[in-house]
């Protein structure tokens, strides 16, 4: 193609040769490309975060929190049982207390259990005494170290829910019971929410042959 281009009596020629044409689409391909490169990198950032923030969102609204004292059943001057009061923290998500969802991990002198965790438990009459630990355990009270949930309020399943409350309770074997000065550290985890840790100290004295000490 030619243009001719005149201004008074001078002429001027100038020929757009097929190779510019060409360099010139190369740089609008190249650019278009770029270009879309850069807003689907865009589109995926804008897609992660908001991924992360709904995991964090989700993670801060659903957690557990003590209701009351963590109490110890003594049993001939060693820790046989925990009671561990818990519910939802105010205005908190649903916690699932299923077997597959909740994590009990128990860190003493002598061992630390990973997960000791068997679900969720109902207890009958609403009264905590050696017999009513042992009937929640059964055979394996005099072997395995266990945890159960109790949700003694509720609709009967195995979501802690808001003003519901539950007592998780932790059946330490033989060989590795804490006695006085020993230290307890108790870690529950759900499947969404901040992990929960507990540290208590066995009083140094007083401790009864029988019955409950209140441990804070």
């Amino acid at each position: 193609m030619t243009v001719v281009a005149s201004r008074g009596s001078r002429r001027r020629r100038g020929t757009f040769s097929v190779e510019s044409a060409i360099i010139l689409i190369s740089f609008v391909v190249i650019a278009s490309a770029l270009a879309f490169v850069v807003m689907n990198m865009g589109f995926h950032a804008a897609q992660k975060t908001k991924e992360t923030m709904e995991r964090g969102i989700l993670e801060a609204t659903s957690a557990l929190e003590l209701d009351g004292s963590i109490l110890a059943y003594v049993d001939n001057g060693a820790v046989k049982y925990l009671v561990i009061p818990v519910k939802t923290c105010v205005a908190k998500s649903p916690v699932d207390m299923s077997n597959e969802s909740f994590v009990v991990t128990i860190s003493l002198k002598s061992a630390t259990l990973l997960n000791v965790y068997n679900g969720t438990r109902k207890l009958d009459d609403l009264k905590l005494d050696e017999t009513s630990l042992e009937e929640l355990f059964g055979s394996a009270v005099d072997m395995n170290s266990s945890a159960v949930a109790c949700i003694i309020t509720g609709d009967g399943d195995d979501v802690l829910e808001l003003n519901e409350k539950a007592f998780i309770i932790v059946h330490l074997e033989s060989s590795i019971r804490p006695m006085s000065y020993d230290v307890i550290k108790i870690e529950l985890k759900s499947s969404e929410g901040a992990t929960v840790i507990i540290s208590r100290q066995i009083p140094p004295l007083g401790l009864p042959e029988k019955g409950f000490v209140d441990l804070g």
